[in-house]
């Protein structure tokens, strides 16, 4: 673990160590999560303690992030948020949490956000595992989450496999608790675009169809150090994260389960809350996701893949607008080069998913929704695909939808 902490904090940039206390010898877990201007981190810090008791101790690692513009009202919800933590803290001095807090509120605005918050906590994780000499798991959730009471178990279970570098919690948004109807509403049908997209994609072929969730993500110390760790990015960073360590580490689905926030937020460009304050400034109360002809599209082509290895595109019966997009991309170019570089036939294949990431799937799903298939209603696309997955003609209640989208999901997640 140190050649590897060490080639990692030599290659990229990282800042110095924030703690010098050596870890629990017994630590088993470390939760990081970013925090900037939140109301109350305390329902997430009581949801972790009332988790059952893993075996060890559990560090949870608070970056408490401002970019250095940030206004004084951020400042002072920041220092409030310590307080909290600190309050919560005293009342709570038994127990398997370790909390331990970050303050970076100076960072460059260019660059301050969800990314650099989590890449701060992440990193230091690595040290701590690094300090004990074990290549442990780190968890991300966020400060406005809550967590089932089997998420540090479930944790456990998942790493100790040791084939398995990278995981995720299932996740549900408690829209039942949600008094005001349109936030209900508007986190019903966002949820349901999320589990759509990648049910669609399953049953395509896409051998790497993952929900992509910042607070459900989870991975080895030594899987984050050799991929380079997390980016920077504002928004996204989850997104890009998985699908680069997806296609070259051991995956699973852990059966605990996150309960994100349903609530409104402009203080990220995309996501579940920048989803929520549009929906809730929109004058259309139905949100639309991708029309499942592009599954069907893709399925085409996914399932020829396999050839690609001795076949060029243009010799294969492809639909038109697969070919066209394929053009696009310069995919021949990138297929012959991939096949100078392999040595084999798996390498080649390893080296081609890694291309045709999640990434290229996003820039083909939008390709055919901008120029063959556009967009429909949530709940119209929902019904399709919830019938072409199962053979079952479908409710037509949103809440019906996302029910058999998540029992979907579940299956994955408890066979994963």
């Amino acid at each position: 673990m140190q050649e590897i902490i060490q080639t990692y904090t030599q290659r990229f940039q990282v800042k110095p160590p924030f703690f010098q206390d050596v870890p629990a010898m017994d630590l088993c877990l470390i939760v990081v999560i970013p925090s900037f201007n939140e109301p109350d981190i305390r329902d997430t810090l009581n949801s972790l303690h009332q988790c059952k008791r893993p075996k060890g101790t559990v560090e949870v690692i608070i970056v408490i992030n401002a970019a250095a513009t940030s206004s004084q009202s951020v400042l002072e919800a920041n220092q409030k948020t310590v307080d909290q933590i600190e309050s919560w803290k005293d009342q709570h001095k038994q127990g398997v949490l370790q909390i331990k807090v970050i303050r970076e509120e100076k960072l460059a605005a260019n660059k301050a956000g969800a990314g650099w918050a989590r890449k701060i906590g992440m990193d230091e994780a690595l040290r701590r595992w690094g300090m004990l000499g074990k290549d442990g798991p780190i968890l991300c959730l966020d400060a406005d989450c809550e967590v089932s009471p089997d998420y540090f178990q479930a944790a456990q279970r998942g790493f100790s496999d040791p084939a398995i570098k990278l995981a995720h919690f299932q996740f549900d948004h408690p829209y039942r608790l949600e008094t005001d109807q349109q936030l209900q509403l508007g986190i019903i049908q966002y949820e349901l675009h999320l589990r759509c997209y990648i049910q669609g994609l399953k049953w395509a072929g896409y051998p790497f169809a993952c929900h992509t969730v910042g607070s459900c993500m989870a991975v080895k110390a030594s899987a984050y150090a050799r991929s380079g760790g997390m980016n920077r990015r504002k928004a996204g960073e989850d997104f890009y994260f998985m699908h680069k360590l997806l296609p070259v580490n051991g995956f699973t689905y852990l059966s605990g389960t996150v309960y994100p926030s349903c609530r409104i937020s402009d203080r990220v460009p995309f996501g579940t809350g920048r989803a929520q304050l549009e929906y809730l400034a929109a004058s259309n109360p139905e949100k639309v996701t991708y029309h499942p002809d592009i599954y069907r599209c893709m399925r085409s082509f996914f399932i020829q893949v396999p050839l690609f290895y001795s076949q060029k595109a243009e010799e294969l019966d492809l639909p038109n607008p697969i070919h066209e997009f394929l053009k696009e991309v310069n995919f021949e170019s990138q297929v012959e080069e991939i096949r100078r570089q392999s040595s084999s036939k798996a390498a080649f294949f390893k080296r081609f998913w890694q291309w045709m990431d999640g990434f290229m799937v996003l820039k083909l799903t939008h390709y055919l929704r901008d120029r063959y298939f556009p967009n429909l209603p949530v709940k119209t696309a929902g019904k399709e695909l919830l019938f072409l997955l199962s053979g079952h003609p479908q409710k037509s209640e949103l809440t019906d939808l996302l029910e058999g989208f998540r029992a979907l999901d579940s299956f994955h997640f408890s066979s994963g």
